[in-house]
């Protein structure tokens, strides 16, 4: 995926968009006969396909060996609604597309409960489903014979031409093309790709796993079976061979040539699936050596696929500007309101070890308390039952008056709860102004179809999230490294991204885990004062940390925990200098404890 967003390249894009245009609109010129117009015709047919397997598997991460079913359901659709029922094209479309989206998320169930190659095996299995039904149930899909004479879609009274037909698809292929842009540069897009790697970070900012995964699926097998409404009228006859086993695995090979997650990798790999056979027709007893070549050449210097390789080259050749944020510099905070936290006897066992055992603590709106206690006291688990990501075995949790119990981790994360990880989540393949904007998912209005359409109303809700995740990097001061990688980042930077992503939205309560972990002295004081500047801003921080003079600087009130347990629990100068405290934790060792 494109580091840069697309708002600021928009003209770029466009043109590329001609160019690429362009190209198809000549390619039956290129290749006189109507075998090249049948080639072209099929280049934009497989090339919908394509695009949604790759928006569901090369961003989503859910490996589908199924496609091939879904196009042959979305071409029998059309084939007999047309020939057995005489509808007319255009009412069978809407009929194929709503076969295929309800197929889509048939198969979508699987995927809640099974790892990604479990749930391959399952897509495979539904394939070999619907080959069988095609063969078997002669009374609806005719057996063997397939569905003869489907007729050519019809328009104001005239059916359309095979070059006319041509042109519809293409047309076609380019709004579904912009579609998916707008869908991939959006919460949406930014959230479908943490589903594999960064599944705990999506729901932390408030997004459902299972919607995700069902509207990636429902999406592409949409697309799969708009494939197969036009495969239906463009070959006229329909058989079950047209559909045989291979052919999911042929378009998972188009976009891994193409490049899976990349924008551009699924009109690459079909291009090249389709152009580069003709081109070497003359060359035929030589083609498995050229594709064996080409195919070492690929794994070795574009392991990303060919459009991840172009995309390297360009960004060699153009940098992408830094964000222009001087309306950001004038834009004041926005005044957060902390969220009350109220934990009373709060237990957690897993299994025969109890991780926390009657665990109470009360803080007021606005408060910046710490937890402390050494590794295994329960720290992390405490933040973990707080932001929903476990359930309570006993006690209750209250946040902003309003009791959690039953309360999953996305519907908590939407009441206004936040939270930073002990290792740094951040979706390597988005760059780090992308990754703030994820922040702001359950506050974005916009649906999948308005921000799919481009429409003016999400277009300007981007804008303006757009705005807040920069004026919040430069809270943090990593305005400068915006349009970075978030990979290329070093740890303590990160850090910092992460509590921007958290601040987008605004939290009433901000729980950070252990932000101190492998800072340096001077990112340490950094982190200080930036701390105590979120706290101004009203939202209550609880924090989690094992360096204490840092905490002993930062925060009015502290809990020790031990073994499960509240062992001390107040002022820094008052906890700190427990004598059990120091006992257990800090080998009777006192800490300056000065708020200078």
């Amino acid at each position: 995926m494109s580091a840069a967003h697309p708002s600021g390249h928009r003209s770029g894009f466009m043109l590329r968009c001609a160019a690429v245009m362009l190209l198809l609109a000549v390619l039956p010129a290129l290749f006189k006969g109507e075998f090249a117009l049948f080639l072209g015709t099929q280049i934009g047919i497989y090339f919908l396909v394509a695009l949604g397997l790759n928006l569901l598997s090369g961003y989503g991460g859910q490996i589908s060996l199924g496609h091939g079913a879904l196009v042959a359901i979305g071409a029998y659709a059309v084939a007999i609604s047309t020939v057995d029922y005489q509808l007319s094209f255009w009412l069978a479309l809407p009929l194929a597309l709503a076969l295929t989206a309800g197929a889509g998320a048939l198969m979508a169930l699987p995927a809640f409960r099974l790892s990604t190659w479990y749930f391959a095996l399952v897509t495979l299995g539904f394939a070999n489903v619907i080959g069988g039904l095609l063969t078997e149930w002669r009374g609806l899909t005719h057996g063997f014979a397939g569905v003869v004479g489907v007729p050519k879609p019809v328009l104001f009274g005239h059916a359309l031409s095979q070059n006319q037909l041509y042109w519809l698809i293409l047309a076609t292929c380019l709004g579904a093309f912009l579609f998916v842009r707008n869908l991939v540069f959006s919460r949406f897009g930014r959230a479908l790709l943490g589903l594999h790697d960064n599944s705990v970070l999506v729901q932390g900012v408030g997004a459902s796993l299972v919607r995700l995964k069902m509207q990636a699926f429902v999406i592409s097998a949409a697309l799969a079976g708009l494939a197969g409404a036009f495969m239906a009228v463009h070959k006229t006859v329909i058989t079950p061979d047209d559909f045989p086993a291979d052919l999911s695995t042929f378009f998972l090979l188009v976009i891994v040539l193409g490049g899976m997650g990349r924008l551009y990798g699924a009109l690459v790999g079909t291009l090249v699936f389709f152009i580069v056979p003709e081109l070497l027709a003359e060359l035929h007893d030589w083609r498995l050596l050229i594709y064996g070549g080409a195919l070492l050449l690929l794994i070795l210097f574009a392991p990303s696929g060919l459009a991840g390789w172009m995309e390297t080259v360009w960004k060699r050749s153009f940098i992408p500007p830094a964000p222009d944020d001087a309306d950001v510099l004038a834009a004041p905070m926005h005044r957060i309101s902390g969220a009350a936290l109220e934990i009373a006897a709060v237990s957690k066992r897993f299994g025969g070890v109890v991780a926390l055992n009657e665990v109470s603590l009360s803080l007021q709106p606005g408060a910046v308390h710490a937890i402390v206690g050494p590794n295994g006291s329960g720290k992390t688990t405490l933040l973990n039952l707080i932001s929903g990501y476990y359930p309570l075995d006993g006690g209750s949790v209250q946040i902003g008056g309003t009791d959690i119990a039953g309360l999953d981790a996305v519907r908590i994360a939407r009441s206004g709860v936040r939270r930073t990880f002990q290792t740094p989540k951040l979706i390597a393949e988005l760059d780090v102004l992308q990754n703030v904007m994820l922040g702001a998912f359950s506050d974005e209005s916009a649906g999948l179809v308005a921000i799919g359409l481009g429409l003016p109303a999400a277009r300007r809700e981007a804008r303006e999230r757009r705005a807040e995740a920069l004026h919040y990097l430069r809270f943090v001061g990593l305005q400068k490294r915006a349009n970075d990688p978030a990979s290329d980042i070093p740890h303590g930077q990160q850090r910092l991204a992460e509590i921007a992503r958290a601040l987008v939205g605004r939290p009433g309560l901000l729980l950070l885990d252990e932000p101190a972990a492998g800072l340096s002295l001077s990112e340490l004081d950094g982190l200080s004062q930036l701390v105590s500047e979120i706290a101004k801003l009203g939202t209550t921080v609880v924090i989690v940390e094992h360096h204490l003079e840092l905490v002993a600087n930062l925060c009015r009130s502290v809990t020790v925990l031990e073994g499960g347990r509240v062992l001390a629990s107040g002022t820094p100068e008052a906890v700190f200098n427990d004598e059990a405290v120091m006992a257990a934790y800090m080998g009777k060792r006192s800490v300056p404890t000065s708020h200078d």
